[in-house]
């Protein structure tokens, strides 16, 4: 599941295409300044009677830039911007094999500062030395008696564990320093704004669509990190993704959706108008076929999912097992903490053993900067503990090799593979390909010949899902809404479908994967508000899927017809 792909506003990531070069600015900062010497005094200093000491320290500012531009039907009804800045303070007492982590209270320590539970409050805009220096202090108060009270609770919960039976709480990393430069600050492209608006008129000549939307948004800034192992970061973080949305309504009364998100690295990098448009047009099209097209059957067996469909299935499905997340305990510390209660990495127990068909692999490799010459949009250089993205191999011939890791040590995973973002760990660059690949062409006719042998009267091409958010209430069901979709018999001929979901798509279904093709589709998203990942997956035939109807509530349609039927 991908909780923190809501769809947000505004995001961002680590710029990749250019690296600016180290400036002398950067180390000069007065934010840096603050952040370096305060660390200094509060590991020195910072200590209440008969408590224990901090053994690590970690500060990070974000400093960030963001517009966002909505139109509906050619009018613009949004025009957004704001800078802030972010201050995240970590405070750990104890030691790396048991400290004050992975351990749930409701402690929300008081203080003059109110941190949020991953230890973030407002920091101050201005470049000004002493007023930063005063808001981390405050902040590193909190932070610490916090995490002095939480250290109390959780060694009393586990006074009667047995010395050896359990992970560290947290890995030792080599400090690393990373001082790209601070990313300079321009005013957003204002002809987004004209160009929003152009493409949301689109939909104003279908009087049938009911809703548009044509959403722009970018986030630019600079991060700037330091902890008490030495390491130090100062880089730019840049994002920006359009959206855009329509309903249309069926005469049965069920809603009708369709919606497509490009994300990239910087409103530059988004496509073109003159390439967005004939989206757009394509997609009034698409809802004028859905809502006179027939209601899908339900279905068990192979389905061909192809283009965004297929990165989709894979980052909810897939890249989610490959996550050496570690659960934080309960306040009573029962069930272990070796990897037992709340286990959320379902695949640690299968690392050796076959999770997809032989012929597959998949890698997870941040350095990936262009694919094709397109920005990657998930490519990052250094995660938010300062440590180095590292390409990975996840899966080789079928067989389960690693699985990405943060600093919070699992089974066989001692070491962070750099790729904590936003207080979990997340992919970069996810890559799957099959060593039998065939051209895309091939697989629909191999498709069709399963069908036949088989004996199946017809299946489904699946083109088109939602991702989390993109359907109000999630269609009432457990899995994916699909969004477009054709019922293919096994004489090729399509017919256009709606009305159906996703069945529940465990990780295990991968595991009968049969073809893939060779082109394969870039498919990017946001994992946090700042940072995105990318999947690079083929056309992909599975041996079986279920394929639900949705449980939608209908609307009685307006009272009135639309003015624009007029």
């Amino acid at each position: 599941m991908r909780a923190a792909r809501a769809v947000v506003a505004v995001l961002g990531c680590a710029l990749l295409a250019v690296w600016p070069a180290s400036t002398p600015q950067a180390q000069e900062s007065p934010v840096l300044k603050a952040m370096a010497d305060e660390l200094t005094r509060s590991m020195q200093q910072l200590r209440l009677p008969d408590q224990p000491a901090p053994y690590y320290i970690e500060y990070e500012v974000e400093e960030r830039i963001g517009t966002r531009i909505t139109a509906r039907l050619g009018a613009l009804v949004e025009d957004l911007s704001g800078r802030g800045r972010t201050l995240r303070v970590g405070v750990r007492v104890g030691d790396y094999a048991f400290d004050s982590s992975l351990f749930n209270t409701n402690d929300r320590a008081a203080g003059l500062v109110n941190l949020q539970a991953d230890g973030s409050t407002s920091a101050p805009l201005d470049e000004d030395y002493d007023s930063m220096r005063r808001q981390i202090w405050l902040a590193t108060d909190v932070a610490y008696k916090r995490a002095v009270s939480t250290f109390a609770r959780k060694r009393a919960a586990f006074q009667n564990r047995v010395a050896g039976q359990f992970l560290p709480d947290f890995s030792r990393e080599k400090a690393e320093e990373t001082m790209l430069g601070a990313l300079p600050s321009p005013a957003g492209n204002r002809d987004w704004l004209e160009r929003a608006k152009l493409i949301s008129a689109v939909f104003t000549a279908t009087p049938v669509i009911d809703n548009s939307e044509v959403s722009v948004a970018d986030t630019r800034g600079t991060r700037y990190y330091l902890n008490s192992e030495g390491s130090r970061v100062v880089v730019p973080i840049q994002i920006a993704s359009i959206r855009v949305s329509a309903d249309a309504r069926a005469a049965d009364g069920m809603t009708v959706r369709d919606v497509f998100t490009v994300v990239e690295k910087s409103l530059q990098d988004l496509p073109a108008v003159t390439d967005l448009l004939p989206r757009a047009r394509d997609m009034v099209e698409r809802l004028k076929v859905q809502r006179t097209a027939p209601w899908g059957e339900e279905y068990t067996g192979p389905v061909l999912v192809e283009g965004q469909a297929s990165g989709e299935i894979v980052a909810q499905a897939l890249a989610p097992a490959l996550l050496g997340r570690r659960p934080a305990e309960a306040g009573g510390g029962r069930g272990g903490r070796g990897g037992g209660g709340g286990q959320v990495t379902p695949f640690l127990a299968r690392v050796g053993l076959r999770v997809l068909t032989e012929d597959f692999s998949v890698s997870d490799t941040p350095s990936l900067k262009l694919l094709d010459g397109k920005p990657v949009p998930g490519a990052y250089l250094v995660d938010e503990h300062g440590i180095r993205a590292k390409d990975v191999e996840l899966v080789e011939k079928g067989r389960l090799v690693t699985l990405l890791a943060g600093r919070a040590p699992l089974k066989g995973l001692p070491q962070s593979s750099g790729h904590t973002r936003g207080g979990d760990v997340q992919p970069g660059v996810l890559q799957m390909r099959s060593s039998e690949a065939v051209s895309a062409a091939a697989l629909k006719r191999r498709y069709l010949d399963l069908l036949d042998t088989q004996d199946k009267e017809f299946g489904y091409i699946v083109r088109a899902i939602a991702s989390p958010g993109d359907v109000p209430g999630g269609g009432g069901g457990a899995g994916p809404v699909i969004l477009q979709a054709v019922k293919v018999t096994r004489d090729g001929r399509e017919t256009p479908v709606r009305g159906l979901r996703l069945g529940a798509v465990p990780p295990a279904v991968f595991r009968d994967l049969l073809e893939a093709s060779k082109e394969r589709t870039l498919h990017s998203y946001r994992v946090t508000t700042t940072d995105a990942a990318s999947v690079i997956v083929p056309n992909l035939i599975f041996e079986e899927l279920e394929i639900q109807r949705t449980r939608e509530i209908t609307q009685r349609p307006p009272a009135v017809p639309s003015p624009l039927a007029n």
